[in-house]
């Protein structure tokens, strides 16, 4: 197909511009006035446009379509997200290195207190160590959790962390069986016994000039109760089995005598 008008021939690629709308000026007029002599063109022309459009309509109907349906996806995980609440664990270690062995873990309170909830009090065994914390809000995620963990014997921990899913709490021994400390005195004068040997297990110490005497045990060898032995010549030697405490001294009464 191809037509002179006004200087222009009007071939199938300028048609094929015109319906594309990629004409302006004296090429487009030239177009018009050609359709406006020859109808079948025109004719064929306005249904290849309309072709043309359905096609546009339908590429944005599934493009829209596409992105709605991504949109629904990642709203739907957002809200399952932001309903859904978080479950912490909490898990309660000893740490080997401040550990008795002659006395392992046996229990404690874990006090627990977040997202507005009432405070709770969870006894932990050794046989159950760990513990979990429900019903967090994920909002509420980065909002303060209150921990204390309290048992005899061993430090207490009182910290506050954000939600998380899992925590660990490591445990220490509090040092109070490791101290062995007091003063030993003559029974009958009450006066202080200088230069005494304190004997506990392989440890020992002499009592300075006012009687006094302490002895640091590793947590190794800690126990309830320790030996003690205390022996200066001329006196008798003292033997008795004593609790260890870091904050009460031991008052140790000497009797004058030989050992046999």
């Amino acid at each position: 197909m191809g037509m002179k008008k006004d200087d222009f021939e009007v071939d199938d690629e300028m048609l094929a511009c015109f319906l594309e709308g990629k004409l302006a000026g004296d090429e487009k007029r030239a177009v018009e006035a050609y359709l406006a002599d020859h109808s079948e063109t025109m004719e064929a022309l306005m249904l290849a446009r309309y072709e043309l459009g359905l096609r546009s309509v339908k590429r944005r109907f599934y493009l829209h379509s596409i992105i709605a349906l991504v949109l629904i996806v990642v709203l739907s995980l957002l809200a399952w997200r932001l309903l859904t609440p978080i479950q912490m664990k909490v898990n309660v270690t000893e740490d080997a290195t401040f550990a008795i062995p002659r006395l392992p873990f046996e229990s404690g309170v874990l006090q627990c207190e977040y997202a507005g909830n009432a405070l709770q009090r969870i006894t932990i065994t050794n046989e159950n160590r760990t513990v979990f914390l429900n019903d967090i809000p994920y909002l509420n995620k980065r909002h303060p959790v209150h921990l204390v963990f309290e048992s005899a014997g061993y430090q207490t921990i009182d910290t506050i962390l954000k939600a998380q899913k899992s925590v660990e709490l490591h445990i220490r021994r509090n040092n109070d069986l490791g101290v062995v400390f007091g003063r030993v005195c003559d029974i009958e004068t009450c006066q202080p016994v200088e230069g005494a040997t304190v004997s506990l297990l392989e440890f020992s110490t002499t009592t300075d000039t006012l009687g006094q005497f302490r002895i640091e045990i590793p947590f190794a060898k800690q126990d309830e109760s320790q030996r003690v032995l205390v022996t200066k010549k001329g006196y008798l030697t003292w033997d008795a089995m004593y609790r260890p405490s870091a904050t009460e001294p031991w008052l140790i009464s000497m009797e004058k005598g030989e050992r046999p």
